[in-house]
């Protein structure tokens, strides 16, 4: 691998690190501020938020695009080829139709910096992780979900399984 292939993914890898320390002291003050249970369930609150609103985002380039909202287009944007998540995250797509398409990681930047946080890092990273990519894509559009089904941290192994609701 070049020099410069590794040093583009270890800027990548450095800003998500950067992104998982934004989120650990943000939800760490709300909840020392709000408590366990409070605090918990406005970090998820804003987590959603802020998932359908990336969501609401992806959709209005891929319309501006002339591209349809459509599970196929929203699948295409991680696909290894075209994606940042080839080249910082570690896995990839194992399974994927025209309804459904599961992926797996062996290594996530996010989730890497959640745990160099430490056990209350790994806390704040799984609220992040468990609900953000169900908002993403419920915020791109509400006829699709998002089921993490395993954990980084837990089972070493994220996996995301990605549907249209039934």
């Amino acid at each position: 691998m070049s020099q410069d292939v590794e040093k583009h993914r270890k800027w990548v890898r450095e800003s998500e690190f950067g992104r998982s320390r934004g989120i650990y002291y943000l939800g760490k003050g709300i909840i020392e501020e709000l408590g366990e249970e409070k605090g918990a369930a406005l970090i998820i609150k804003q987590i959603e938020e802020m998932g359908h609103d990336s969501g609401k985002a992806i959709r209005k380039t891929f319309e501006s695009q002339g591209l349809d909202n459509n599970f196929i287009n929203y699948s295409n944007r991680t696909d290894p080829s075209n994606s940042v998540y080839n080249f910082a995250w570690v896995g990839g797509i194992k399974k994927s139709t025209d309804y459904e398409r599961v992926v797996e990681y062996s290594f996530c930047p996010i989730a890497e910096g959640f745990r160099m946080l430490g056990e209350d890092g790994k806390k704040v990273g799984e609220l992040f992780c468990n609900h953000i990519d169900n908002a993403v894509i419920q915020g791109y559009n509400s006829d699709f979900e998002c089921k993490r089904e395993s954990s980084l941290n837990f089972n070493g192994l994220c996996r995301l399984h990605f549907k249209k609701k039934r």
